[in-house]
């Protein structure tokens, strides 16, 4: 099972604040983190972030230590201090390397062989091919090799900026159980539920407009096989779409058999 969110790039259209609005973000891939979300789309709702909010959610997903080489410092990132650090399994310290231990890395050439910076004091001889960011296993420690892996664990989420519509972004994603979360839907603990089996997905909407807005906006429907208000009895006259994510998320959270 993979789970996937769904959010507007009209995200942050109520606050022009730098500060706050890269907060905002990180909030939203803190909650992904905590609760094995692999996939964050970023869907065209009539917003202008999608590029920042994308920019945002990959550089809190990125090691630490590859941070400097994959992602240019730019005044987009200006803020980026007040993410909260994600302290997912692929988030490594530095530490002594371990025979068989899983780390991200980045491949670098020289001359006619293949290494990997994988946040130790010493790059890595690669035995196999690759280029860009790869998961490694380590296999020898002296000398210092690695393989290309495939973690087991979760290992963190992928970020989709589409600039494609609501409806369009979800065919797209090819989901087998779509719900969608309204304050007009079904009261979440008088549903059954149905099995989370599969590509599992929540779409959220933006501040200002719900998802049905959203889809009538572009003259779309979309046949969700839920439509759930996972906060019941809200005593605030709203509820942001980060909060929404978190608590969505963490509902599911117990019903989830993987």
């Amino acid at each position: 099972m993979a789970w996937h969110i769904f959010i507007p790039d009209s995200l942050l259209e109520e606050t022009s604040d730098p500060k706050i609005r890269t907060y905002k973000v990180g909030q939203i891939g803190r909650a992904a983190a905590i609760f094995g979300v692999e996939h964050i789309w970023i869907y065209k709702a009539g917003g202008k972030d999608g590029k920042f909010i994308k920019l945002i959610l990959e550089y809190m997903e990125t090691p630490q230590y590859l941070r400097k080489s994959l992602i240019p410092l730019t005044k987009e990132l200006k803020y980026v201090g007040v993410l909260p650090p994600l302290r997912t399994p692929h988030h490594k310290l530095k530490g002594k390397p371990k025979l068989g231990e899983i780390r991200e890395g980045i491949v670098i050439r020289k001359g006619k062989r293949l290494y990997a910076d994988i946040g130790l004091d010493e790059l890595a001889l690669v035995e196999g091919s690759g280029e860009g960011r790869m998961t490694f296993k380590i296999v020898s420690l002296k000398p210092l090799k690695v393989v290309p892996s495939t973690p087991e664990e979760y290992w963190g989420y992928r970020v989709h900026l589409t600039r494609k519509s609501l409806a369009k972004t979800l065919k797209k994603a090819k989901l087998n159980l779509a719900i969608a979360t309204s304050r007009k839907g079904e009261d979440v603990r008088k549903v059954n539920l149905p099995p989370l089996e599969g590509e599992v997905g929540f779409v959220f909407g933006s501040p200002r407009k719900g998802i049905m807005e959203i889809l009538r906006d572009f003259n779309e429907d979309y046949p969700f096989d839920l439509i759930l208000n996972t906060i019941p009895n809200q005593k605030t006259k709203t509820v942001r779409t980060e909060e929404a994510v978190l608590a969505t998320l963490a509902i599911f959270n117990f019903i989830r058999r993987d």
